[in-house]
């Protein structure tokens, strides 16, 4: 199911056709997620938090502070820009970069392949919300890509085949790689530190991301249960206008909520 938008007439449906930057809810699919494929890291490794410089370009915290050393569960949970860009760097961008591209993507550029800050979402165009929740989709599903499209077949009237989906996946990350990644952001909300933990009830296990633009125009929410995928993104039109507030989280818990009513809890 999408939501385009909030108005009944609009034809300009923001889950396909608009592309924004989704902050730190990039860092699972570009940051993390290749560092564990790749070997460069496990859950456990210990990494620094502390006020780093690439050439130039010094990543730093939303709240502006470091807390050392901690291991990248935590960092993850905690959403720790100085440690997503180090994975990233530590990686490669020209090994990780590819991942987006195996998850179809459809907004990347070049220029995205040679600059840090897309670990933290700055991508040059920005990424759509619909390529996002397939992106996570794809961790759900053990790190195989489906493309999920709503048009599997079309029909003459006799009954023969005029169009057909193809049903394949493609392995983007590996089934350890998804099953730990899945775990570590399963502590955004079981953790007391994690960005999502006073939205946790218990009734289901979730996995999932925040995202917030630096200027605040972009509030982002992508995550899954063994059952579903969703993903949320909130802002204006204009990419000038400021929001506060997590109501990107809030909208994600309550639309999950209901689709999970008659599910048993299930890891």
């Amino acid at each position: 199911a999408i939501v385009g938008g909030r108005s009944e007439n609009g034809e300009y449906n923001r889950g396909f056709l608009m592309e924004r930057n989704p902050g730190s809810a990039i860092k699972p699919l570009l940051d993390y997620g290749p560092a564990l494929n790749e070997g460069v890291i496990t859950a456990d490794s210990i990494i620094r938090d502390e006020k780093v410089d690439f050439h130039g370009y010094s990543p730093k915290n939303a709240d502006l502070s470091y807390r050392g050393d901690m291991i990248a569960r935590e960092a993850l949970a905690r959403s720790v820009n100085t440690v997503a860009v180090k994975l990233l760097n530590q990686t490669g961008i020209k090994t990780a970069f590819p991942y987006l591209a195996k998850l179809h993507f459809s907004s990347l550029c070049y220029a995205d392949t040679t600059i840090l800050s897309t670990g933290l979402g700055g991508f040059t165009y920005g990424v759509k919300v619909v390529d996002m929740a397939k992106g996570y989709a794809t961790l759900a599903n053990g790190g195989r890509y489906s493309s999920n499209p709503c048009l599997r077949q079309i029909k003459r009237e006799d009954g023969s085949s005029i169009y057909r989906s193809d049903k394949d996946t493609e392995e983007v990350y590996n089934k350890d790689t998804a099953y730990i990644l899945t775990d570590m952001m399963q502590g955004t909300f079981r953790e007391d530190y994690g960005t999502a933990h006073k939205l946790y009830d218990g009734k289901q296990y979730y996995a999932g991301k925040t995202g917030t633009t630096s200027d605040n125009t972009d509030f982002w929410f992508e995550g899954y249960t063994p059952y579903y995928t969703a993903g949320i993104w909130l802002g204006y039109d204009s990419m000038f206008t400021q929001m506060s507030g997590s109501a990107s989280k809030i909208m994600w818990r309550d639309i999950m909520e209901k689709v999970h009513k008659v599910k048993k809890l299930k890891n």
